[in-house]
């Protein structure tokens, strides 16, 4: 492999972050029939450096638990609100040690369309039970690099879901079409953590507009199987809507633990869960709290899953009296257990994964494999002047080592 860089556990970060040798936790829950786990963690901050004008946001990784892993990212306008740019691969072939020079995917390239702007963007993911690489992810219309372009127009949606093959050899997509969805639909976006079933099917979990809904979001989980290259609709779960909320629900991602699988949930207000035994009818959203009925403080953010074979983790970002300089306060990235039995977050066992340098990180990343889960997240360069906290639009890349097994659950 070209162009190889070798990045070290952040033993050059500077005090007070103190972030020397990778940290190591004991998770023990003594007032909880919850059992043990035991894990530690390593950071390397990859890739540092922006010019003022475009920043590295949004990365996403998978990798086949043998040694070879894929890393991508977007580039955003830092004078706009969500405008991006294209997307960046970067290949490594010993388990995340080191990683190729990042280079531009021609096959996700924006192209123009009866004067719009055609942004593409894909999260990549490895299905072990089908030994496939693949990506999910969604077109975006731009009319200006102002602010994404969001309007039902003459019958096409602003956003449209794609299904992206994958070359992982090469380390680049190398096609995409339209994801069948169930629902007639302005936008619908498949994200976050998928679940695999036993026999090789999948489910994802999507935010989406209906027709004619305005910008509230809803969450809709649909079964796949895999159809060549292309995935059919096997069975569509019923909608979680929440009108209610300012702009409904969003960004969803999905776990399987004994039995249940969990969906965890983005609004404005706050951050929510929900459960299912098939992962397609779930009970209605309940607000993310600590198991003593306490909110937690996240909100308008993003969370998804750490898995083990004993338990899951939330990981998150959450108001502090540390971090109100941050936007959204999207900084530091924690991890806490999550206990079934009482609805919670166990107090006691959050961690901050992440450091909070200034720069925003809630637009992460979490990828699950037998006996460790890698989180990645990027320095979000707005607005301007974070960096004097010490960030430089580095992207982030932790990994969490079990001590124990951490089989992914299947059904």
């Amino acid at each position: 492999m070209k162009n190889l860089i070798t990045i070290a556990a952040v033993a050059f970060l500077a005090t007070p972050v103190a972030l020397a040798a990778p940290t190591t936790q004991s998770m023990a829950c003594p007032q909880s029939p919850l059992a043990e786990i035991s894990y530690d963690f390593t950071r390397q901050r990859l890739f540092p450096g922006f010019d003022g004008k475009l920043c590295k946001v949004q990365p996403t990784i998978a990798s086949d638990g043998k040694g070879t892993a894929l890393l991508a990212f977007q580039k955003l306008l830092l004078t706009g609100s969500d405008v991006f740019y294209g997307q960046f691969m970067s290949k490594s072939e010993d388990g995340g040690k080191t990683w190729s020079e990042p280079v531009e995917l021609t096959a996700l390239k924006d192209t123009r369309e009866n004067g719009y702007r055609v942004a593409r963007y894909a999260t990549i993911h490895h299905s072990a039970a089908n030994s496939r690489w693949f990506a999910l992810g969604m077109t975006q219309l731009y009319l200006n690099d102002k602010v994404p372009f969001q309007k039902y127009v003459d019958g096409r949606p602003y956003g449209t879901p794609l299904y992206v093959t994958v070359d992982h050899v090469q380390g680049i997509y190398t096609g995409y079409k339209t994801l069948p969805f169930p629902i007639p639909y302005e936008m619908a976006m498949p994200f976050g953590q998928v679940l695999e079933c036993e026999n090789g099917e999948i489910i994802v979990p999507f935010y989406f507009r209906p027709i004619g809904r305005g910008h509230k979001g809803s969450i809709l989980t649909v079964r796949y199987a895999f159809n060549g290259d292309a995935l059919k609709i096997v069975r569509a779960g019923e909608p979680i809507v929440r009108d209610d909320l300012a702009r409904g629900l969003g960004e969803p991602s999905l776990a399987r633990l004994g039995g249940k699988v969990y969906l965890t949930l983005r609004s404005d207000e706050m951050g929510f869960w929900c459960d299912s035994d098939d992962g397609l009818s779930f009970t209605a959203p309940r607000p993310w709290t600590w198991t003593s009925g306490e909110k937690i403080g996240n909100k308008n953010t993003q969370q998804h899953w750490i898995q083990d074979s004993k338990g899951l983790f939330l990981t998150y970002t959450r108001e502090d009296a540390a971090n109100w300089h941050v936007f959204r306060n999207r900084a530091p990235i924690y991890m806490a257990r999550f206990d079934p039995a009482r609805g919670g977050l166990v107090r006691e066992t959050e961690r901050p994964l992440v450091p909070e340098l200034g720069a925003r990180l809630g637009n992460f990343c979490v990828h699950n494999m037998d006996g460790e889960s890698w989180l990645v997240t990027a320095e979000w360069m707005q607005p301007r002047g974070c960096e004097k906290y010490g960030s430089d639009n580095s992207l982030w890349l932790v990994k969490v080592n079990f001590k124990g097994s951490n089989k992914k659950q299947r059904k």
